[in-house]
């Protein structure tokens, strides 16, 4: 009778209960069916016909799927196919555009097969003429798109993504035509944007934590390149005249100038981490990329050059 009476106060909740797992089946069932029907929609063809169809059908399957009662790993390849040919066919049709680039971003977030499968079917190339655009909507759900496949990517594709953004240009188009736009940026694009700088950062740890080897002669090459390009005018022809003390002392002063610590053997430099390597790879960077602007800060400050000073590496290492 005890156990009886402890378990009377417990049916209501056990009704309940029963009628949520009931409400919760039918939803389960309903998010299902709904799912598949409008998967159909999309992949009939009579559907591209209609913009406004098409539009409402992608727009009803993005909220559906934002319920997380349908798995993302339901969904066949010529649906993420399908998906991925909006971005290039309908780029003129805003709302299909951006709902296409939505789902495209929820596949490659949610379920590592579909991050394999759309990373098959969307390039960085077809991605950066969205960000040329007017529409900032566009723009946004763009860089998440490209943000997505960056986070999802294993470590050794990362890199050859980077590797293309920069050759894509995507600094040079998002600073042209997001953030020099004649307009405000909104908090959601301002939160993409430091997605995206976060993750371009990250790639940089590797660098930031390994020291130079003194003994390289590869990294110490470096370093004479550095030299080389700061005071290559002031040098004598291949150096092929003085004595190698008197190179050494010329190779001694120069190093000091550049403002490097250890003057005789400035390799030791760059054994601290952070910033280790990193610091050199920036010094270098300036050097071949902004070589005017280097040569001409060296004579401005012709007594000690502040380049080997990585006190602004360490801040942003550290950030």
């Amino acid at each position: 009778m005890a156990s009886l009476a402890l378990l009377l106060p417990l049916s209501p909740c056990l009704a309940a209960f029963s009628c949520l797992s009931e409400s919760f089946l039918l939803l389960y069932s309903l998010g299902h069916c709904s799912a598949a029907l409008l998967v159909t929609v999309v992949m009939t063809p009579v559907s591209c016909s209609f913009g406004d169809m098409l539009s409402f059908t992608l727009t009803a399957f993005v909220e559906l799927m934002d319920h997380g009662i349908v798995s993302w790993d339901t969904f066949s390849v010529a649906f993420i196919k399908k998906i991925a040919s909006y971005v290039n066919k309908f780029a003129s049709d805003i709302s299909i555009l951006q709902r296409s680039l939505a789902i495209l971003e929820s596949m490659v977030l949610n379920s590592h097969d579909l991050y394999q499968k759309v990373a098959q079917e969307i390039t960085i190339g077809q991605l950066i003429p969205h960000l040329q655009g007017t529409d900032q909507e566009i723009q946004t759900y763009t860089i998440a798109v490209i943000n997505a496949l960056f986070l999802k990517a294993p470590d050794d594709k990362r890199q050859e993504m980077a590797n293309i953004l920069a050759q894509k240009q995507l600094r040079s188009i998002i600073l042209t035509h997001v953030i020099r736009a004649q307009r405000a940026i909104n908090n959601e694009m301002a939160h993409q944007l430091y997605v995206l700088q976060v993750l371009t950062f990250n790639l940089l740890e590797d660098r930031m934590m390994t020291k130079m080897d003194p003994q390289d002669q590869a990294q110490r090459d470096i370093i004479f390149e550095l030299r080389r390009i700061a005071f290559d005018a002031e040098s004598e022809p291949n150096n092929s005249s003085g004595s190698i003390e008197k190179r050494k002392s010329m190779y001694t002063r120069d190093y000091k100038k550049l403002g490097f610590i250890n003057h005789v053997n400035p390799a030791m430099d760059f054994t601290q981490t952070p910033p280790g390597m990193l610091a050199l790879d920036n010094m270098l960077y300036f050097a071949k990329h902004h070589q005017d602007a280097y040569i001409r800060v060296r004579l401005l400050l012709s007594k000690i050059c502040p380049l080997r000073n990585d006190y602004l590496c360490r801040i942003l290492c550290s950030a």
